[in-house]
């Protein structure tokens, strides 16, 4: 399964979340960029996981996380956790320039 269909997958399979953080901020949860400044990248992360730590939705999240096979949690910052591509087992995603 791609990583594309990965994520899919568990965003269809994903719970509502109601009050959830996360909504329309995907450019602080989601991987990153390849290439992305490990300094920018840093401070993204600390501030989703800082949304995150206040979200009244993440138990709910968390629950819903914990209970994803590990192959098909999404990357990036989900449940106040931080996934990587190397957590799945897989290579990172290059994107291409444009």
């Amino acid at each position: 399964m791609s990583q594309l269909e990965s994520l899919l997958a568990a965003v269809g399979a994903a719970p509502a979340l109601p009050g959830a953080r996360c909504r329309h901020r995907h450019q602080l949860f989601d991987g990153g960029p390849a290439g992305e400044d490990d300094e920018i990248r840093a401070a993204r992360i600390r501030q989703a996981l800082g949304l995150c730590q206040r979200c009244p939705a993440l138990a709910d999240c968390r629950r819903w996380h914990d209970a994803l096979p590990v192959s098909r949690r999404p990357v990036g910052v989900v449940a106040g956790r931080v996934n990587t591509t190397a957590d799945r087992g897989q290579p990172p995603c290059q994107v291409a320039a444009s």
